[in-house]
C-alpha cells in the first residue's frame, strides 16, 4: 500500500506541474517573445519481482513470476520551445524581431541574459543619456558588450539585417545577436522572457539569423493544443487522486481486520 501511495503522489505532483505549465502558456498566448513551456514524464523505475522473491515462506503471499510494477513518474525533457513564433509588423522603430535561431543580448543585475522579445524602448540613464532597453529598463547590448546609446540630435534609427544600427547618416553600434545550440536544454527562464545560460551552454555570434526592424515575434503557444493538454492533465490528476483514496480505504480495511483478529 505504501508504494501505491508514493506512486499516486508522484502522479499528482506531475499532473499539477503539467496544469501549471498549461496555465502559464495560455496566460502568455499574446505575449511578445514568449516561448511555450513544455515537458514530458517517464517512469521513475520499473521493478520486476519473481515468484520466489515473495513466496509464502518469505512473505506469507505469492507474486506471479515476472510481475512488474512501477514506482511512480518523474519529469523529463523540461524546457522551452523556441520554434514557430509568429512575426507581426508594427512599424515602430524600436521594435525588432529576429529571423532564425538568434537571441538579443541583455545586461541585467544578475548578469548577461538572452531574449526573443524585441519590444525595446529608449530608457533614460542617470547621466541623462538614453539607451536602448527592455521594457524593464535592462540595456540591450552591442557586439562590443556595451549599451546602445542614442546620440544627441541624431536622426531616425535604422537597423540593418545584420543588426548594424545607424542614426540618420551616423553609423552606430551593431546589435549583439547570439545563437545558442539546443536552447531548450541550455537556457533557463528567469522571468520577463529573459533566459540565462546553463548546463554548459555557449552563446556564439549569429551566422544564421537576421534582424527585422519594425516587427515583433509573438508567442508560439497553440491554444487548441493547450486545451487538449489541460484535459489530459486533469484526467491524470483525478485518476491518481482516486488511487490515493482506494489505497487509503484498503489500509483502513486491513487495520480493521488486524484489530478484529486481536
Amino acid at each position: 500500500m505504501t508504494q501505491t501511495l508514493w506512486n499516486a503522489y508522484s502522479g499528482l505532483t506531475a499532473a499539477s506541474n503539467w496544469l501549471d505549465r498549461v496555465g502559464d502558456n495560455v496566460a502568455n498566448i499574446d505575449t511578445v517573445g514568449y516561448a511555450q513551456d513544455q515537458g514530458t514524464f517517464a517512469d521513475a523505475l520499473t521493478m520486476q519481482l519473481y515468484g520466489s522473491a515473495t513466496g509464502p515462506a518469505d512473505a506469507a503471499r505469492s507474486t506471479p513470476p515476472g510481475w512488474r510494477g512501477g514506482t511512480g513518474v518523474v519529469p523529463v525533457s523540461e524546457g522551452r520551445d523556441f520554434d514557430g513564433m509568429t512575426m507581426q509588423t508594427t512599424g515602430k522603430s524600436t521594435d525588432v524581431a529576429i529571423q532564425g535561431p538568434g537571441f538579443f543580448t541583455v545586461r541585467t543585475p544578475q548578469g548577461v541574459m538572452y531574449t526573443k522579445a524585441g519590444d525595446f524602448i529608449w530608457s533614460e540613464r542617470p547621466d541623462g543619456q538614453f539607451q536602448l532597453a527592455t521594457p524593464q529598463g535592462y540595456p540591450v547590448l552591442s557586439t562590443s558588450g556595451q549599451p546602445i546609446i542614442e546620440p544627441k540630435n541624431a536622426g531616425q534609427m535604422a537597423i540593418g539585417p545584420n543588426g548594424q544600427i545607424s542614426f540618420g547618416s551616423v553609423k552606430g553600434p551593431q546589435l549583439a545577436i547570439a545563437e545558442i545550440g539546443q536552447p531548450s536544454e541550455h537556457l533557463v527562464a528567469q522571468g520577463n522572457n529573459l533566459y540565462s545560460l546553463a548546463n554548459g551552454g555557449r552563446a556564439l555570434p549569429a551566422t544564421q539569423s537576421q534582424v527585422v526592424q519594425g516587427a515583433l515575434l509573438y508567442s508560439n503557444v497553440d491554444e487548441s493544443e493547450q486545451m487538449a493538454d489541460m484535459i489530459q492533465a486533469q484526467a491524470m490528476y483525478q485518476q491518481n487522486a482516486e488511487s490515493v483514496s482506494i489505497a487509503n480505504q484498503m489500509m483502513n480495511l486491513a487495520d480493521t481486520i488486524r484489530q478484529s483478529g486481536n
